[in-house]
């Protein structure tokens, strides 16, 4: 009798093993900030946070664990934190495009914008890891596109989401 259980004992624990070897997924929310209340997207959470979660979302972190990702509207920046609050976000990936003011002394057209992103804690609002990619100017590597910038972003993002406890 006890070597029946024996087996038995055994066989589960190896059907077991896979599901116990699961990690679970690494919540977290995706914005992009507007740069101010006129501004409007197509689509409403903005096209970089879109493409952002078309990347992100079919990577997995170091460790095995998959990302489970929301993406909310794009808000001012006085709008995100109460909405990460009722949200409940653990942590947060933040985006801001940023335009270049200047051409620096080199031809209109070659200014290089960028977008930057922040990843933070949910509940404590602590930054955990910056980044940023540039937007060169139409006059420069013409071919540089939305999803070029933002598969560098991917990979920075990742390099944070893997720091995580």
């Amino acid at each position: 009798m006890f070597q029946r259980f024996s087996a038995a004992f055994v066989l589960v624990l190896a059907a077991a093993s896979p599901l116990l070897a699961q990690h679970a997924p690494l919540s977290f929310c995706l914005v992009q900030t507007k740069p101010d209340s006129r501004t409007q997207y197509n689509p409403p959470a903005g096209p970089w946070a879109i493409e952002l979660y078309t990347m992100l979302s079919t990577r997995k972190l170091r460790s095995g664990a998959p990302l489970q990702i929301l993406v909310f509207a794009a808000l001012d920046e006085k709008d995100v934190p109460p909405e990460v609050r009722r949200l409940q976000c653990p942590y947060v990936v933040q985006l801001r495009y940023h335009r270049s003011i200047s051409n620096g002394g080199r031809s209109p057209g070659e200014d290089e914008d960028s977008i930057l992103f922040s990843l933070w804690n949910g509940g404590t609002g602590k930054v955990i890891a910056n980044g940023a990619s540039l937007i060169p100017g139409r006059n420069r590597l013409p071919s540089t596109s939305l999803r070029t910038v933002c598969a560098d972003l991917t990979e920075q993002i990742m390099n944070g989401l893997n720091k995580l406890p």
